[in-house]
């Protein structure tokens, strides 16, 4: 998934805790929960990670995504009544953390991070593997239709 829909669901689940330990718990599961529905990025990790090629497209994709993420983050921070900021960062910091981790990792290849890559992508592939992955437009479309309804539950 995007790092938009990680946030936006990090803040919905922010607002509904109302607790801001709950809400960077419940918002670090909830990665792992829907990065596991094929997201049709698998073709661009594997490029970047395994194949070691394409890897300028692959950063692209992650800096459009993570400023539009953060622009994101910020009209809803600033066009919503928010009863607790607390609530809803610390609901986007769980959310997106674990992809955040994983590109430390991507960075530094650091051993205390290996079994959290590992991880990571053991829920991200969980359905890939099985059955295939879905082609970007149709999932960067599904995200986008994902994250205008939960801003409206915001």
């Amino acid at each position: 998934m995007t790092l938009t829909t990680h946030a936006t669901l990090g803040a919905v689940i922010g607002r509904a805790t109302g607790n801001p330990l709950l809400a960077f718990i419940f918002g670090f599961i909830s990665h792992f929960l829907i990065d596991m529905i094929p997201h049709g990025d698998t073709g661009l990790a594997d490029n970047f990670r395994i194949h070691k090629r394409r890897r300028k497209q692959a950063v692209a994709y992650v800096m459009v995504d993570a400023v539009f993420a953060l622009f994101f983050v910020l009209l809803l921070a600033n066009t919503r009544d928010i009863e607790s900021l607390r609530t809803f960062s610390w609901g986007i910091v769980g959310g997106v953390l674990p992809d955040l981790l994983v590109g430390l990792y991507d960075l530094t290849k650091s051993p205390m991070l290996r079994w959290f890559n590992k991880m990571h992508f053991f829920f991200h592939d969980f359905f890939v593997k099985r059955k295939g992955d879905v082609p970007l437009y149709y999932a960067l479309l599904a995200q986008v239709v994902l994250i205008a309804y939960l801003q409206t539950k915001f």
